[in-house]
């Protein structure tokens, strides 16, 4: 497969909107071209596309949902991500009507413990080990979990990423918090530091942010992560 003639369609919601400058110049996306945030999905508009993003909230009619649930039976990729309902709040007719019909769902707000962290195991989506950013956000329910929000004894706590493989070869990763997405993270950040909600004065534990996304869209688009197809 030619990696370089993949379309990567952003649905960028306020609380995210860094991404889609980001996302642009990102080593992390060996794709071309990108395209953002339409009015209105339609079959024109995801014609070409591999992988839909989604991150924040958004409404999507009826027909928009079916047509995104049509693309991962067809074998299109989705990863969406969510944060806390403060600043993505869950429409009914949200992403989890997207992500629902594959057996994938976001929890309410877990506790907040700032400054937390989430660890991502090696396994399928990931080829190593990712320490990442967390503080506020959700969990996932169902699928393959592969990334947990840890506790304040540093242990895995709720599932913060999960994935799905659906017959067809579409492909779904959920995230439920937004920092790992973002960029955001730093190997001089110590977890539970920092001022309480306060991301000027806090460092934020997590220096694998980039990676980490690079193996999860490497598994989306290729359906292998990106250390693995590196060898």
């Amino acid at each position: 497969m030619n990696r370089l003639r993949i379309t990567i369609l952003f649905l960028v919601a306020a609380a995210f909107a860094v991404v889609t400058s980001a996302g642009e110049s990102s080593p992390a996306l060996p794709v071309a071209p990108i395209l953002k945030n339409p009015p209105v999905l339609t079959a024109e508009t995801l014609g070409g596309v591999r992988l839909l993003e989604l991150s924040g909230a958004r409404h999507f009619s009826a027909e928009e949902t079916a047509l995104v649930t049509g693309f991962i039976r067809s074998g299109g990729s989705l990863l969406v991500v969510i944060d806390e309902e403060n600043r993505t709040p869950l429409f009914p007719d949200g992403s989890e009507a997207l992500i629902e019909p594959f057996g994938l769902r976001f929890s309410a707000d877990t506790p907040y413990l700032h400054n937390c962290g989430a660890i991502a195991r090696k396994g399928t989506v990931v080829g190593r080990d990712c320490e990442l950013p967390y503080s506020g956000g959700r969990a996932v329910e169902g699928g393959t979990p592969f990334a947990w929000r840890l506790d304040d004894k540093g242990e895995a706590a709720e599932v913060f990423a999960a994935c799905a493989e659906v017959p067809g070869g579409g492909r779904i990763v959920a995230l439920a918090e937004g920092m790992a997405y973002l960029g955001m993270g730093s190997p001089d950040g110590v977890r539970l530091s920092g001022v309480y909600r306060d991301p000027a004065h806090t460092t934020y534990w997590g220096k694998d942010s980039a990676a980490f996304m690079e193996e999860v869209r490497s598994w989306l688009l290729h359906g292998d992560c990106a250390a693995a197809a590196a060898k």
